[in-house]
């Protein structure tokens, strides 16, 4: 852990594995000591029983949140407790309530474990999550990580996405929140950093042009400001003798 870095624990993306982090941890960075979380592949936890397993591995003394897509609520609604030494709530192409896109309301009806049983295709990778231009390398990572959970797991948890509502939740929260919304985002919708700020004015929202998967398209963007947030919550304290003279 680099010196006077701040733990962040990493809450993953709907396949609850926390591999695909890596190009985010491969991004090197400094001001924050990454912690992931994962989630189990084999046991049907729901959001309650997720922020109990989350909450009891939350780190003593100062820390921040930063939750990928599907751990939106389970961070905002950790955050709204107001743990001790919370700095700061990441929330990354995340959502409070009603997360889809518009244009995939119609098709609510059709996630199933029997969907999530099939391998995802390349196509669909491309054009909801990773982006067109994607590299081959992060399609068969999210297949994998996806692959490696149960069909039963896939679909509970999608059902709690469709379901949850935390708007109340973030309002309770009095930690710094940043955003970071991608302006490419094919599958959550588009508009939460405005909803977002209708509810909390002083969020920071930052807009940077990628897909939904906007901390492995845009790492080091995304890091430049996670470590620009930890570094406003926790200062580093001065070197002796660097004080201002009298």
């Amino acid at each position: 852990m680099p010196a006077g870095a701040t733990p962040a624990l990493l809450l993953p993306g709907i396949d609850g594995s926390g591999r695909l982090f890596a190009p985010l941890l491969a991004a090197a960075p400094r001001r924050i000591a990454p912690v992931v979380v994962s989630y189990p592949a084999d046991a049907p936890l729901g959001y309650d029983a997720l922020v109990d397993r989350v909450r009891s591995s939350l780190p003593r003394g100062p820390f921040l949140l930063v939750a990928e897509s599907f751990s939106g609520p389970i961070a905002i609604r950790l955050a709204a407790e107001r743990p001790p030494g919370l700095a700061g709530l990441v929330l990354a192409a995340t959502f409070l309530h009603r997360p889809l896109h518009p244009l995939l309301h119609p098709i609510r009806g059709l996630v199933g474990a029997r969907l999530f049983g099939l391998r995802m295709p390349a196509f669909l990778v491309r054009h909801f999550m990773a982006g067109r231009d994607a590299p081959d390398a992060l399609l068969r990572e999210v297949q994998e990580a996806v692959g490696r959970t149960t069909p039963e797991v896939m679909a509970l948890r999608a059902m709690e996405a469709l379901r949850s509502d935390v708007r109340d939740a973030l309002v309770q929260v009095d930690a710094p929140i940043l955003v970071l919304s991608p302006s490419r985002d094919r599958l959550i919708r588009t508009d939460v950093g405005d909803e977002i700020l209708a509810l909390r004015p002083a969020a920071e929202v930052v807009r940077l042009d990628a897909p939904h998967m906007i901390l492995q398209r845009a790492p080091h963007a995304c890091l430049a400001h996670i470590e620009e947030l930890a570094a406003r919550a926790l200062p580093r304290p001065r070197a002796p003798g660097r004080g201002r003279s009298p």
